[in-house]
């Protein structure tokens, strides 16, 4: 029976697959805030039930039956630990951001690096393999799974031939990018590294090692940056530019890179990036850009930036089953793409070929999800509940977007600050709950338990979320492409007028 955006606007138990049934989802349904909760602390009574999860924080199935066959056929020691990783170049990278060559298998092109579980480094290696996005994708791992007749055939979906040229294709004209400088990653976590660290490093000659990160971002942009640069710098208040340039006006002369996401991600706030674009002119500063949130169909960025990265799991993909990631570098830059060459890892074949076929409805799933959005938000705005709906069509964000696009196409995204504790509201929502975006279903994520969750265990860290202008009580919703009346109708069922 062909599956129907409407099928995901109901109640999903715990654990099921978002997209359902799909050994390569990148979500998973975490329906009440216990669930989440339990997640987090790794109750096995929630971890059990996992079908699937977001990649850079959950092992897929099919690499851990590959991870488990190669532990059998190689006879792994048990105080050893094995970690997978895509590839040898994915290796080479490892051990340069660790500075030591670690053991590993090899098999079918995977790596697996071996650890002695008395390892102090086993976190550390860890955390490097996900923020700078090497593991394996799930498509990887299957195809090797074939290889060794494991699994008797590739789960069935539509792919194309030549993925990379059809992405790449779509792609440049979205960005108004030369196809030359748009450079695929294996994922968005390895786009944003690679820029972060070609930049940085191609400035330490002259002593630019200062990264000024403009706004909250996404933990793992925020981890790149505080571990990669000698030196960072954090200005949480997107709008205020004065203060930016005041600081720059001072210390320019240490700084490689601004970095900024348009729109920030979770309180969907729009910076005046033609104002800061030519700040960073003036300065020498490098400007990268996470568009992800964003999307091309929605403002036109690399013209106002040197580099662009964007998350093609997210809203390119539209169904929540691919891992991959691209770098756009403007041509009024001067930058050269071969300069983050060295620190991209290449997507797997397989993972291209299928976003090649999703990617050619990227424009159309944009327009509907933005129409939806505005209803929803007009809806939203008049709950007793809500404390505030964040938007880019909120205050100072509503004219720096309007500078960038005034069609009324705007982001499929939205944020509800809630008066009180969020769980009784995210609980009864019949729609489908769990990490990441961008799916032409509606997905809703409670984002500061899921990306900050240590900081809502005491009151020291609730107390910094609030200094930081992060309320732990807040729901992102990213919008589908349902009908917009079933979804309204699922939000009124649980907000009172």
């Amino acid at each position: 029976m062909r599956e129907l955006m409407s099928d995901y606007l109901c109640h999903i138990p715990c654990g099921e697959a978002l997209p359902f049934l799909n050994p390569h989802a990148v979500s998973v349904s975490l329906p009440t805030l216990d669930d989440v909760i339990g997640y987090e602390e790794g109750d096995i009574s929630v971890i059990g039930k996992m079908k699937s999860g977001y990649p850079r924080f959950f092992r897929n199935k099919q690499v851990q039956v590959l991870l488990d066959y190669v532990v059998e056929r190689f006879e792994v020691a048990a105080d050893l630990i094995l970690l997978p990783i895509t590839s040898l170049k994915a290796y080479g990278i490892l051990s340069y951001l660790i500075q030591d060559k670690l053991d590993y298998i090899e098999l079918d092109g995977n790596v697996f690096v071996l650890l002695n579980q008395n390892d102090s480094r086993i976190q550390q290696i860890k955390d490097y393999i996900r923020n700078a996005g090497l593991i394996i994708s799930s498509r990887q791992a299957e195809s090797t799974l074939c290889n060794l007749g494991l699994l008797e055939k590739p789960f069935e979906e539509d792919r194309v031939v030549s993925g990379h040229n059809a992405v790449v294709s779509v792609l440049s004209d979205a960005y108004k990018a030369k196809t030359e400088n748009v450079v695929l990653t294996n994922s968005g976590a390895n786009a944003f590294f690679a820029v972060c660290e070609g930049l940085v490093s191609s400035e330490k000659s002259k002593e630019k090692n200062v990264v000024v990160q403009l706004g909250w971002l996404y933990v793992d942009t925020m981890e790149v940056i505080q571990k990669r640069s000698q030196q960072s710098y954090l200005q949480l208040n997107v709008h205020d530019l004065q203060q930016l340039e005041s600081w720059l006006q001072v210390n320019h002369t240490k700084v490689s890179v601004v970095v900024t996401e348009v729109v920030s991600n979770p309180k969907i706030q729009c910076v005046d990036i033609i104002a800061l674009y030519s700040i960073c002119k003036k300065y020498r500063v490098k400007l990268v850009l996470d568009a992800t949130l964003i999307t091309p169909f929605n403002a036109s960025v690399l013209q106002y930036c040197d580099v662009a990265v964007e998350s093609l799991s997210k809203f390119a993909c539209g169904k929540g089953d691919v891992l991959m990631g691209v770098i756009f570098v403007a041509e009024s830059s001067g930058i050269s793409p071969e300069i983050f060459e060295i620190f991209v890892v290449p997507p797997h074949k397989n993972e291209a070929d299928r976003i090649g076929f999703e990617i050619v409805d990227y424009e159309k799933r944009v327009l509907k999800s933005s129409e939806n959005t505005k209803q929803l938000i007009e809806v939203l705005t008049q709950k007793k509940a809500i404390k505030k709906v964040w938007s880019v069509l909120e205050n100072a964000s509503a004219e720096n977007y309007k500078k960038l696009n005034n069609s009324g196409v705007i982001p499929g995204l939205l944020t509800i600050e809630l008066e009180e504790d969020i769980a009784p509201y995210y609980d009864q929502l019949q729609v489908a709950k769990g990490p990441s975006l961008g799916t032409e279903f509606t997905l809703v994520m409670p984002y500061v338990y899921l990306a900050h969750y240590e900081l809502t265990k005491s009151e020291e860290g609730i107390k910094l979320l609030h200094e930081k202008g992060m309320n732990p009580n807040i729901l992102r919703v990213s919008v589908g492409n349902e009908r917009i009346e079933d979804i309204i109708r699922v939000f009124n069922s649980v907000f009172e007028e």
